[in-house]
């Protein structure tokens, strides 16, 4: 389920035209680190939580601002990521952010849920 979970999230952030942090070799079961260049991850995580009720990690030390973290271990399922990478999708939409097709990280994650 966790694999599955990082998939179908990884899937999501590159429809999305978002830089990931690490590597698809290196990726964690637990989280995907996401590195929006361009775009102050701590606006994305604002709006995230005002608007959706939705909590991203933020990054550390040296990485704040730069990077927002999607969880994907524990109690979350399917639904989580989905709603998730929509709440993104508006997000970035509301930041201006503008490389991606709307609803194209939702029906990435989607394809791989369904596989």
């Amino acid at each position: 389920r966790h694999a599955r979970l990082t998939q179908d999230t990884r899937a999501a952030i590159k429809a999305l035209n978002l830089a990931l942090y690490a590597p698809d070799d290196a990726a964690s079961p637990a989280i995907t680190a996401v590195a929006p260049a361009g775009i102050d991850a701590e606006k994305i995580r604002s709006i995230m939580k005002k608007r959706f009720d939705i909590a991203l990690a933020g990054g550390q030390d040296h990485l704040k601002g730069q990077v927002f973290r999607i969880g994907h271990l524990g109690f979350v399922c399917d639904r989580d990521i989905l709603a998730a990478i929509a709440g993104l999708e508006a997000s970035l939409q509301e930041l201006g952010y503008e490389s991606f097709a709307p609803g194209a990280g939702v029906a990435a994650a989607a394809k791989v849920i369904s596989a």
